[in-house]
């Protein structure tokens, strides 16, 4: 018989083996998962100028409301159909929309084929990003994530990179159609290589083959209940409410900055490859340290720091180059340290608030606040004001005592 600390020492190495392969699946996954995505994304800003900046505030009302129709769907789903079962019920009908504007943009965009994709694609960024999360906090200790949760966003990032230079490489010589299909696919593969991602367990015994159960609407009243969970929402509130309002000052600008659609789609997919750029070396280099060196709750008030100063400079001068340059900072801070470090705190709750109130925090909270926050930047610009001094900078601050708490 080996003696007690070579077993140990064979246990710890077949379990670091394991949590190695486990990263490199659920990696690789969410590579495929954004790089679907972002195919997409410059597409919807694009939309999003065909419709008019006049109508994004009915574009995210329309988004809210669709979110609102999914939360209790979902947690019926949740309820009833085993974890497992939950990745083809969800990503096979995002599959098959896809299809459907596949076949719509072929004819050529209208003003309503337009805001349909952009509420579509707004509502299912965050869902099956919600739902790739819920299962990989199954999958990794709260320990094991502090150490693999920046390799495994290193992996989104990087397909969240391929994405829009793809789009930037396709945009102009290929039909919008097109780049559908494209996304299409990735999307296919994502699905099925999530279904692989499994708790270091017996197959046979996993909680995977199980319906987690409960209320259908339980993650809700959760959410109000548990300050973790409250505290949760509060960060995600804060994080969209500056979205919002560099997304609606930025379109109005870019509209008029650029007159050809093709040169938008371009300026955006720009965009989209910068934060991703930033955003790979900032989790190859810097994620992992943090995650394991600081507490989290100065690695959650780090975003809000940088962008204060940066908020400050486009109420200054707000020009297109500029607000380009602070969308990078903020959307790069959130994926490579604000994003892993709420999720880190996500495996420290029971599966049902993985699922359920993970869910509706990441989708209706969000979306909620997107559309609360879009209609208070309008009624501000209306009434003469600047949205970032009277709105982006107060929020800004309250993120940043809300993350240091």
């Amino acid at each position: 018989m080996l003696p007690d600390s070579a077993e140990t020492a064979m246990e710890t190495s077949v379990s670091r083996t394991g949590e190695q392969h486990r990263t490199a699946l659920a990696a690789a996954t969410f590579f495929l998962l954004l790089c679907s995505y972002y195919v997409l994304r410059p597409v919807r800003e694009t939309m999003a100028v065909l419709t008019g900046p006049d109508r994004v505030p009915w574009l995210f009302t329309g988004t809210f409301v669709a979110t609102l129709a999914v939360v209790p769907l979902f947690g019926w789903l949740v309820r009833r159909v085993p974890r497992d079962w939950l990745i083809p019920a969800v990503y096979g009908p995002m599959i098959a929309c896809l299809a459907g504007f596949y076949v719509v943009f072929r004819a050529g965009p209208t003003t309503v084929s337009a805001a349909a994709f952009f509420i579509w694609l707004s509502l299912f960024n965050l869902l099956v990003t919600s739902l790739f999360w819920s299962r990989v906090g199954d999958a990794f200790t709260t320990e094991q994530a502090r150490r693999r949760y920046g390799y495994i966003t290193a992996g989104g990032t990087a397909g969240a990179v391929t994405g829009p230079a793809l789009t930037t490489l396709l945009a102009e010589r290929v039909s919008t159609a097109s780049l559908l299909l494209v996304s299409m696919g990735l999307l296919l593969f994502a699905g099925g290589s999530l279904l692989f991602l499994r708790p270091p367990s017996d197959v046979s015994a996993s909680p995977s083959q199980r319906p987690i159960g409960g209320s259908v609407l339980a993650g809700i009243a959760q959410t109000f209940r548990d300050p973790l969970l409250a505290a949760l929402a509060g960060l995600v509130i804060c994080y969209s409410s500056i979205s919002t309002v560099l997304y609606q000052e930025m379109t109005g600008i870019v509209g008029k900055a650029y007159a050809d659609a093709g040169a938008r789609t371009a300026y955006f997919a720009r965009i989209d490859l910068s934060v991703n750029l930033l955003s790979l070396a900032l989790q190859l280099l810097a994620t992992r340290f943090l995650l394991r060196s600081w507490r989290l709750g100065w690695c959650l008030g780090l975003v809000p720091a940088v962008m204060l100063l940066g908020l400050v400079g486009v109420g200054v001068a707000p020009t297109a180059g500029l607000f380009a340059v602070v969308q990078v900072l903020h959307r790069a801070g959130e994926f490579a340290l604000s994003k892993p470090s709420r999720e880190v705190l996500f495996t420290t709750v029971d599966a049902e608030n993985r699922y359920k109130a993970k869910n509706f925090i990441d989708t209706a909270v969000y979306r909620t606040n997107d559309a609360a926050s879009i209609w208070l930047t309008t009624a501000v610009r209306s009434l003469g004001g600047n949205a970032i001094w009277i709105v982006a900078l107060p929020v800004t601050m309250a993120w940043l005592l809300l993350s240091w708490s």
